[in-house]
């Protein structure tokens, strides 16, 4: 009997769920060619034809997709395996890989993976900035961070919300003497805004009860924090950032905070991973330092993460009705 090349069939899986050799090859970590080759390879073992190919695009036949929907999930299967058994051992070590926004990674990773680091000199991690939320699968992420203002959507992850981040409004000196200091939130309708790429309105909260809502259509819109913080600081607009955020640059006078007694509604982040059975020693440990960099109690601590239910409130590694860690970011 012939031997089976189980590579060249999972490079396959790479190339469909990539769209291509390009980005097959990325998620299979082989050189483009080595990618076109196994899928030449395994076309001529099978004797059918796995991609239409042109110069412009390549497309899965119905052969292929057949054949990838059957063989898909074992891989993923085996990888689910090999996770588990890795997790057996207690040894900090090996890679990390991990997706985050900017702004989660640089404001409150930071501190969590340069003390694990320190402590586990075997430990390697890699991080990804990542404002959507990955496919952990696909991409082969161990944790995976998404910030939202509503609820997680339906996941088949396990999730946990680890911090709420609070928000506020900002704007630069030079705009406030154009404009006038506003005295309400309706003072601000007509402003040029700085905001994200999903802000259609902004909630205004007194006393963390919303009083009024703004419809906006900002004159930039990103995800990265920093370019709405940059823009702001050059009077394009009044933005909406994290207080922690823009701390720098109230001190140094190029921003200042616009009516301080309301804030916006906080945005919420959530850690992903993948359902598995048993949790690699490395990311246990990741998840405990974590917890413990943003304060959250020794007793309310759980070892495991349930899977997030369709339509509810995603499971938390603390006891489930208790409270996230909160950043009061003033």
């Amino acid at each position: 009997m012939k031997t089976i090349d189980w590579k060249d069939w999972e490079i396959f899986c790479r190339v469909v769920e990539g769209g291509g050799f390009t980005q097959g090859a990325e998620l299979a970590e082989v050189p483009k060619s080595s990618a076109s080759a196994a899928v030449a390879r395994l076309e001529g073992q099978l004797g059918a034809r796995l991609f239409e190919r042109t110069t412009r695009r390549v497309r899965v036949t119905q052969r292929g997709q057949q054949l990838y929907e059957r063989v898909a999930p074992l891989f993923g299967a085996l990888r689910e395996v090999s996770a588990e058994a890795a997790s057996f051992s207690d040894e900090v070590g090996g890679t990390i890989k991990i997706a985050t926004p900017y702004e989660v990674g640089s404001q409150h990773l930071s501190p969590t993976l340069n003390r694990l680091l320190k402590q586990h000199p075997s430990l390697r991690v890699q991080l990804d900035v990542s404002w959507d939320q990955p496919d952990l699968i696909r991409h082969g992420y161990d944790l995976a961070f998404v910030m939202t203002d509503t609820n997680l959507s339906d996941s088949s992850f396990a999730s946990k919300r680890v911090v709420l981040i609070e928000r506020a409004f900002y704007a630069a000196p030079s705009l406030i003497r154009e404009r006038g200091l506003p005295r309400t939130p309706q003072d601000l309708q007509g402003w040029p805004t700085v905001g994200n790429l999903d802000d259609t309105h902004w909630e205004f909260l007194r006393d963390r009860v919303e009083t009024f809502s703004m419809d906006v259509e900002p004159r930039i819109c990103t995800h990265n924090a920093e370019v709405r913080l940059k823009a702001a600081v050059d009077g394009l607009g009044v933005t909406r950032l994290s207080p922690r955020f823009v701390h720098e640059q109230l001190l140094q006078g190029q921003l200042v905070r616009v009516l301080p007694g309301y804030a916006s509604s906080p945005l919420k982040v959530y850690v992903l991973m993948p359902a598995r059975k048993l949790m690699p020693a490395s990311v246990r440990a990741f998840l405990n330092a974590l917890e413990e960099t943003l304060g959250v109690p020794e007793s309310a601590r759980h070892p495991g993460l349930r899977p997030a239910g369709a339509g509810a409130e995603p499971a938390l590694l603390a006891d489930a009705d208790a409270e996230p860690a909160v950043l009061t970011l003033n």
